[in-house]
């Protein structure tokens, strides 16, 4: 609209300026109905540059008085806007925080902003689980977009909606080379179901593309094994040697827990004269029934290094699992303190309580490691 004023200025003032080089004033006639206007060219220009800078200052001011009205809070959209930003805040503090009932109260009355309604279906369906509410849940999840339920496939599965969501965690497996992410939930979403054996088959095609911390590899076999007790070995043979380097410390103490260490003797035996302890501790903390062999080569280790804290503790953990509480006991309380680990806490306590050492267990569990 300036721009066009601007012109109508410059055409005036051009008339104007042609009469004016040839010394004639130019004569203006307006006639509409019975209603005349006349004056000279020069006075018509005139009035015409003070409506356009009129119009002009009008303009700006207005334009000033709107932007002022509709950046204060008092305006009905910013105010609106603002609750539904508030809200959104909110609803992710709750989440990080655990709370159920503060993300389901910050949606109470008020919804997200447009462009973070998927988000804010999510929100509250991950609540209703927290909250036992499974039928809620899914209300929220098929209210989502289609892309968007593609992005929460373990909500689905929390939602006992398996196919739904072994659906959506197979679509991005299709491509070549998936990313490490979509392996990572495809591998969750199968671990859930217990299709172990498409685990198995998984890591074996896919396992290149993954990037896990040492931890979260632990983390995922411990229950990988966990639920395949009585084909542990099987299904551990079965993996690339690259991921039975990050699945062995799992697989061995899930054999020993079963009190299978006959299994796995050769492992450990190797592991003991690596001099690879702490593996080995972390192992026999979970190991039921005898392995005389092992016990016998762990005291022949203990011979050159008396006082080496986890082969004492390994030999706690064989006495533990051969019965031999009170021995199991002793040893453990010889520990140095500032030796202790944290795994170390729970074979301690058992032959705490298996010899009636009960203040002492007590003690135990309260100390903060």
């Amino acid at each position: 609209m300036i721009k066009a004023l601007m012109v109508i200025a410059i055409v005036a003032l051009a008339m104007a300026a042609g009469h004016l080089l040839i010394d004639e004033k130019g004569y203006v006639l307006i006639a509409f109905n019975d209603t005349t206007i006349e004056g000279t060219i020069v006075a018509f220009v005139i009035m015409l540059l003070i409506t356009v800078f009129g119009s002009w200052l009008i303009l700006k001011v207005l334009t000033f008085s709107w932007r002022l009205y509709r950046s204060t809070t008092g305006h009905f959209s910013n105010k609106k806007h603002a609750k539904s930003e508030q809200a959104l805040t909110d609803a992710i503090w709750g989440v990080l925080n655990d709370d159920a009932h503060m993300v389901q109260s910050a949606f109470a009355k008020v919804n997200a902003p447009t462009q973070w309604q998927d988000h804010q279906h999510g929100l509250l369906a991950k609540a209703a689980l927290q909250s036992g509410e499974q039928a809620q849940a899914l209300q929220h999840l098929q209210a989502m977009s289609d892309d968007a339920q593609a992005q929460v496939p373990k909500l689905w599965l929390n939602a006992n909606q398996s196919e739904q969501a072994l659906a959506l965690l197979s679509q991005p497996m299709q491509q070549k080379k998936p990313n490490a992410a979509a392996v990572s939930n495809y591998l969750e979403g199968l671990l859930h179901e217990q299709q172990l054996a498409q685990v198995v088959s998984t890591l074996s095609s896919k396992h290149k593309q993954l990037d896990l911390s040492e931890p979260q590899w632990h983390g995922f076999f411990k229950r990988f094994f966990d639920t395949a007790k009585q084909e542990a070995t099987s299904f551990f043979a079965q993996l690339p040697k690259a991921v039975q380097a990050h699945a062995q410390l799992a697989y061995l103490q899930s054999v020993a827990s079963q009190g299978k260490l006959s299994n796995v003797h050769e492992v450990l035996i190797k592991l003991l004269k690596k001099g690879q302890y702490k593996q080995l501790a972390q192992v026999l903390s979970h190991a039921k029934g005898a392995d005389v062999k092992l016990t016998q080569a762990i005291q022949t280790s203990l011979k050159k290094q008396p006082e080496h804290s986890e082969l004492l503790f390994c030999l706690a953990c064989m006495a533990n699992a051969e019965g031999d509480f009170e021995l199991a006991a002793k040893i453990f309380a010889s520990l140095p303190e500032q030796d202790w680990q944290s795994y170390w806490i729970d074979p301690a306590l058992h032959s705490f309580e298996q010899t009636g050492q009960f203040k002492r267990a007590y003690q135990l569990a309260r100390h903060q490691w």
